[in-house]
């Protein structure tokens, strides 16, 4: 037999989880719930001023050039590898000369 305070939570959280079950099948938020009226009307009043600061005017997806359509992904891989070898040799390089002038100490 379980002692009553384990009752009482049992029947908490039941009751909880009822109401729970019942908030999602009506649709409707409880009472003590979140204040989703007053955040969406933020929201919306956030919206309008935004649209009033770009006059509406939002940027288009950017469309890719020619170029940028024919390369192929072994293209783009080795292009990368590229530049990342040439990164690479210029790290080597800049330490090389770091090196270099530190003879005078």
């Amino acid at each position: 037999m379980l002692p009553w305070f384990a009752w009482i939570a049992i029947i908490a959280i039941v009751v909880f989880g009822l109401t729970q079950i019942v908030s999602m099948a009506t649709g409707r938020p409880l009472p003590w719930g979140s204040d989703s009226e007053e955040e969406i009307e933020a929201l919306r009043k956030r919206l309008k001023k935004l649209e009033k600061e770009h006059k509406g005017e939002l940027e288009g997806p950017a469309i890719p050039t020619k170029a940028e359509e024919n390369m192929s992904a072994e293209d783009r891989w080795r292009l990368d590898m590229l530049e990342a070898r040439l990164e690479e040799l210029e790290q080597r390089r800049r330490d090389d000369r770091d090196t270099k002038d530190d003879g005078g100490s």
